[in-house]
Formats: C-alpha cells, structure tokens, sequence
C-alpha cells in the first residue's frame, strides 16, 4: 500500500488511503487476530508519527477485560467468574473493567500518535463526539450524550456506545464498540457481569430504538461515519 509500505495487511480486508490515513475495514474478524494487527500498526505508528492508521470492524462473540475500573467502584467489577461465561474472555492492555463484543457492534480503532498537541484526552473526546454527532446528524436523535466521565455515548438514560482506549509508547489502542444490533444471546449473557462498572441493565442497541434502520446498518453506519467525520 502506498506510503504505508513495510505494514502487513490483513487477508479479506479492504483498504483504502486518504492523505495520511489507513483506513482497513474488516467484518467478523477474530478479536486475537485483529489485536495483532492492532500491534504491528502501533510499530508502524510508534516510527511514522505524522500517519494515522484507522481500523473499522466487529467480531464474534467475545468479552475483553482491562486492568481495572477507572472509577473506583469495585463493587461494579465483581461478576460471576470467568468460566461460568459462555463466551472467552480476552485480557487486554486499557483501563477499565469487562466488556463485549458481538456481530451487531460497529468497532472503531483509531491507531494515532497523541503528544501536547493532541492529547489522549483530546482523542477520547473525538472518538466519542464524532460518533455521537453522526447518530444526531444522520439518524436524528436528539437526546445523545457523549461522555467521558461516563466513558460512552449515551441516549437518554440508556449506553449505546462504550469506549476503552490504551497508550503505548504515546500511541493509541483499542477504542470505541457501538451496540447497532440488538443480540438476545449476548444480552443476555451480560446479565452475569457488570460492563465498564455499570448495570448491565442500561446497555441498549440502536435499533431498538431507531426501528426502521435497514438490514445492512454495519455497512450503512460505517459509509455515514467515513463521510460525515473523516471526508469532511
């Protein structure tokens, strides 16, 4: 790939380059998989600092867990042990407590050098608003909240999106998963567990809320999004 030459790229993806971005688009990826990618583009960042590597993705069914919960409600950690959970539980290196991914989540991993200029927090607060702007712009709902200190992207009292972001050698890992598909099997599984600290009670999907979203809503968010936040 031109001007992004030494990075291995993954099989089945597709690719594309605008400026100084790598945006690698890839459905159904295995999550080990896509981390190890994750971490070759991290080297790749780590050298090229004025590049930015954009991974847009889902994956199966699977839960991630962080080094601990930011906020100091250990109360909200505590869950059933790992093994009575029917999908495998990934450690990862972020902040934060247990969380999920499933086929109906839309994955952003943003692989960026953060300095004074741009700081982690700065890219946090992107990562957040730009998604909650596109749900506001594009599928008109008025009452959505970004969040840090909440760590997602509310609407009303309900989390449609949640956000874990890591830091290695001043640049990012991981970053934000977006419910788009309600999925009873893994709803129901995180009934067991308490994600990123809250009640798994006020975790919702956007099409229980916005009912008339098309079949093909991956696809469909991921055009919107590179449009409305990255053409632009």
């Amino acid at each position: 790939m031109k001007g992004f030459e030494g990075l291995s790229l993954p099989e089945d993806s597709q690719i594309k380059t605008i400026d100084n971005i790598l945006i690698v688009k890839k459905w159904n990826w295995d999550f080990e998989e896509s981390l190890n990618f994750q971490k070759e583009a991290q080297a790749y960042i780590a050298k090229n600092r004025q590049k930015k590597i954009y991974i847009f993705c889902n994956h199966p069914y699977c839960f991630t867990l962080g080094r601990g919960n930011e906020r100091g409600n250990d109360e909200l950690v505590d869950f059933s042990p790992l093994t009575e959970l029917e999908f495998k539980v990934h450690k990862i290196h972020r902040g934060g407590g247990i969380t999920y991914h499933y086929p109906g989540q839309f994955i952003f991993y943003p692989i960026v050098s953060v300095s004074e200029k741009y700081s982690l927090e700065d890219h946090m607060c992107w990562l957040l608003k730009s998604v909650a702007n596109v749900l506001k712009s594009e599928y008109e709902l008025a009452d959505v909240m970004a969040t840090k200190k909440l760590m997602g992207v509310w609407y009303k009292r309900k989390k449609l999106a949640s956000i874990g972001v890591g830091l290695n050698r001043f640049v990012t890992e991981h970053g934000l998963a977006l419910n788009l598909i309600y999925d009873e099997k893994m709803f129901l599984e995180i009934l067991k567990i308490n994600p990123c600290g809250l009640d798994s009670q006020v975790y919702t999907s956007l099409n229980r809320i916005k009912f008339d979203i098309e079949e093909n809503i991956l696809e469909e968010f991921f055009k919107k999004y590179l449009h409305s936040t990255i053409l632009n």
